[in-house]
């Protein structure tokens, strides 16, 4: 059911949703108690990167360590302040995909419940102003919370005596997008089911199968497909070929997994702009390779390196959200 207006409001209605959505959010006792368990999931990390940061610095203060095989590695450079938030990203990927899914399983299907989606179509208002005005609601309120964390952070960095160059600034800044990105992800996710599905409860469920596809099926798919298709480890005598052959099946196959599970695209793009000397991670196989210390990187460096991932980061919030729309301006609701 459409109601028109001459002329029409779009910017004026679209706004009106998206701070009535941003409100009801920030307000909202679930999003408060699941921001809450955020930050305390976030404390121990953040502290355990400090204690990294205050080792590497008072290793750098005494020198590089030279043992009979070469000079130690750690101490020889400068620590950085984006070093600190570096054991972030792997806490907050469950805990973040939960308060987003949280947000957004029930914004279209409860309203379509218990008819008030209805009363609120009757109004100067059109559809993709509604659909759109949800969405951007809860996108900017789990943007805020993340930038209130960030200033948060930034603030005890600097009263524990770390000053962030301007490298660090945007690595920084650059893990606190992505990390907004992942949530939209989650949230877009949650609204699509939303629209679809016409029940609450079964909206509820079906993102949590959803969740648990992404968070533990896909993980587990891919570590039994390195056994199937990848092959077991080369041996020490194997021919360069036979390796290269190898890894070359399992860069593959851990390109494929990591676009298919959000958790693991996440982690790899937030790791590299927090330490752009990364050039490869491999969440099957558990190793890391990073250039020399002696190489310098920049945060864009990393965003090139690493720019399909990237770009499947970004995009698939705005797919998710197209689909939801879709969905909405096609919905029956008498």
């Amino acid at each position: 059911m459409y109601v028109t207006e001459s002329p029409r409001s779009t910017g004026r209605g679209l706004l009106t949703v998206a701070r009535k959505e941003l409100t009801d959010h920030l307000t909202s006792r679930t999003f408060l108690v699941f921001a809450a368990l955020l930050v305390v999931v976030c404390i121990i990390p953040f502290q355990q990167g400090l204690a990294g940061y205050h080792a590497k610095a008072q290793a750098y203060a005494e020198g590089p360590i030279i043992t009979p095989w070469g000079v130690e590695e750690f101490g020889s450079v400068p620590p950085a302040a984006a070093d600190v938030y570096s054991r972030l990203p792997g806490a907050l990927s469950t805990t973040g995909a939960i308060l987003a899914i949280a947000m957004g399983f029930d914004l279209v299907s409860r309203e379509r419940q218990s008819g008030s989606l209805k009363l609120l179509l009757v109004r100067p208002l059109f559809r993709d102003q509604i659909i759109t005005g949800k969405a951007l609601g809860g996108i900017l309120a789990l943007t805020t919370l993340v930038f209130a964390g960030l200033a948060a952070s930034l603030g005890f960095l600097l009263v524990d005596g770390i000053v962030p160059d301007m490298d660090a600034l945007v690595s920084i800044l650059l893990f606190a997008l992505a990390t907004v990105a992942f949530l939209a992800f989650f949230f877009c996710l949650a609204l699509t089911i939303s629209t679809v599905v016409p029940r609450t409860g079964k909206a509820f469920l079906y993102a949590l199968v959803v969740l648990f596809i992404f968070t533990a099926l896909v993980p587990t798919a891919s570590a039994v497909a390195k056994d199937v298709v990848v092959g077991a480890h080369p041996l020490p005598g194997a021919s360069p070929a036979e390796r290269g052959d190898y890894q070359a099946r399992l860069g593959l196959l851990e390109s494929v997994a990591t676009v298919f599970s959000p958790q693991w695209n996440y982690e790899l793009v937030a790791k590299s702009v927090l330490e752009p000397r990364l050039t490869s991670y491999s969440f099957i196989e558990g190793s890391i390779t990073y250039l020399p210390y002696d190489e310098t990187a920049r945060p864009t460096d990393a965003l090139a390196r690493f720019w399909q991932n990237v770009l499947v980061l970004f995009t698939a919030p705005f797919v998710l959200f197209g689909i939801a729309y879709i969905a909405f301006q096609r919905m029956d609701v008498r």
